[in-house]
């Protein structure tokens, strides 16, 4: 989808959007389009209510258009979300009617924020509903790729670039997601990231499975060593801030694939390729901070690697020893996520000195069992790390919830045979795979995000379809962007 503002009606579109206030009758901002609704026969008594959208289709300029009419409360008590959702519902309404040519009259009824934000929420949604992955289906989607022009000054070109770069962000990561894990596997993911990285801007580094030897990475190792396939450790840079200046850190969940090891999983293990969202999400923000050029420094870890069965799985039971020198007793291989990032983490604070840490994967299913596909799940003992992410939610449209980080909690992760348990028994898995992570951050400030059941869908909706949703790109950029703003405030 490409998107252009336009100061008035120049050409023929196939098909015309006109927001409207809710319970408004029905006027245009372009005379074109107004001279032509006039002319139809009557007066049109017509108003809308709140979200409701109706098609129409009458001649403008000698040719005729569909004309889309979505209807808008601006004091509805969540207008961000209830826009977003207007905009998706406006999506599936497009490739309905098959347009390949879109013109949108003016935004004007919406005034519950800056046009500005309204503009990047715009186009940060509706080229979603062009998204199609069917890179392995004979016959493919018919794609029509929607040029869409808007009426408004051409001084918010750049916030529709912005919203585009989401969107790309986004879909980027959906692809990721949504790859086969006899396709996407860690090597083939270390080569679509410098792709990427070449694409957007960004730096990428590779370690393989020696150089993760010989910096003492253990645990990432250890889950890695029952799959033949070859382990990475992707590290990407952003270094658009002042070369003093210490990054943001992400720390993104890098299973490619996920048969839960040795402690093999009984279900659902055909969706087990999508374990690797997390690292998508930080791929995908990295995309967009880079193609915006954000004024800041920003690194993304991913320890990427299979954890499958073999007569080389580490096993339930095993003690290992972490890159901080740590151990672990791994009571379930099936809790490898935590594993291979606790190294990663510790990667980051040693060799990259970050000011803040992220963390973010699709971690536990305690976390989908409690909070469902409504929102994810965070933790922290920084509490300004969670009150920003919360913050920027407006605008990213993914919704937290806090956990606690009581020390009893803590107390839960000790064990007889090691440091730190890797997996308690009949406890509250999301807080301890959290706090399991938060030993190895040192002093510095980390924030745990555990997206649960947000990254994957197993039914399709407007602007999104069966697979990868894309989760946490959105939060991620939002996140560093409000950094970004907050500095230059402050400074």
């Amino acid at each position: 989808m490409f998107f252009s503002t336009v100061s008035l009606l120049s050409s023929p579109h196939d098909t015309v959007l006109r927001f409207l206030s809710a319970g408004e009758r029905i006027s245009f901002q372009a005379p074109a389009i107004q001279a032509a609704f006039n002319q139809l026969p009557g007066e049109d008594p017509l108003t809308l209510e709140h979200m409701e959208i109706r098609t129409l289709r009458f001649p403008i300029q000698g040719q005729y258009s569909n004309i889309i009419l979505a209807a808008f409360d601006n004091h509805t008590a969540h207008p961000y979300d209830e826009f977003r959702k207007l905009t998706a519902k406006i999506g599936t309404c497009l490739s309905k009617l098959r347009t390949s040519s879109l013109f949108i009259d003016r935004i004007d009824a919406l005034n519950f924020v800056e046009e500005s934000v309204l503009f990047t929420q715009l186009s940060s949604i509706l080229p979603l509903c062009e998204y199609h992955f069917d890179a392995h289906c004979s016959k493919k989607a018919n794609r029509t790729e929607i040029a869409v022009s808007i009426l408004a000054d051409p001084s918010m070109q750049p916030y529709l670039a912005e919203g585009l770069a989401l969107s790309k962000a986004v879909m980027t990561a959906r692809d990721l997601v949504n790859e086969p894990a006899d396709i996407l596997t860690p090597a083939e993911l270390a080569k679509r990231t410098q792709s990427l990285a070449h694409q957007y801007g960004f730096q990428v580094e590779i370690l393989d499975a020696r150089a993760c030897e010989e910096l003492g990475m253990g645990l990432f190792l250890a889950v890695a060593k029952g799959s033949a396939l070859e382990p990475r450790f992707l590290i990407l840079r952003w270094m658009g801030g002042a070369e003093e200046e210490d990054p943001i850190a992400f720390v993104g969940k890098g299973i490619t694939y996920d048969t839960g090891g040795l402690a093999i999983k009984t279900s659902s293990m055909e969706v087990m390729n999508y374990d690797m969202n997390g690292a998508a999400a930080v791929i995908g923000a990295m995309c967009a901070i880079a193609r915006q050029k954000l004024p800041c420094n920003v690194i993304a870890v991913v320890a990427a690697c299979e954890n499958a069965v073999d007569a080389k799985s580490y096993r339930n039971g095993d003690v290992f020893t972490s890159m901080s020198g740590q151990t672990v007793y791994v009571r379930n291989t099936d809790a490898e996520g935590r594993l291979t990032m606790a190294d990663a983490i510790t990667y980051c604070t040693k060799y990259e000195h970050p000011k803040e840490i992220l963390e973010i994967a699709g971690l536990t299913g305690s976390v989908s069992n409690f909070y469902g596909k409504i929102c994810a799940a965070a933790l922290t003992t920084t509490q300004a790390l969670y009150d920003r992410l919360v913050r920027v939610s407006r605008q990213s449209g993914e919704k937290y919830a806090q956990m606690p980080a009581f020390d009893e909690y803590r107390k839960l992760l000790e064990t007889p045979f090691a440091d730190l348990n890797n997996a308690p028994e009949k406890e509250p898995g999301g807080i301890l795979a959290a706090l399991f992570l938060d030993c190895f951050h040192e002093q510095v400030p980390f924030l745990s995000i555990d997206s649960g059941a947000m990254p994957f869908t197993r039914t399709a909706s407007d602007c999104q379809s069966v697979g990868g949703t894309g989760f946490g790109v959105r939060s991620l950029y939002y996140y560093v962007k409000s950094s970004v703003e907050e500095q230059c405030t402050y400074s």
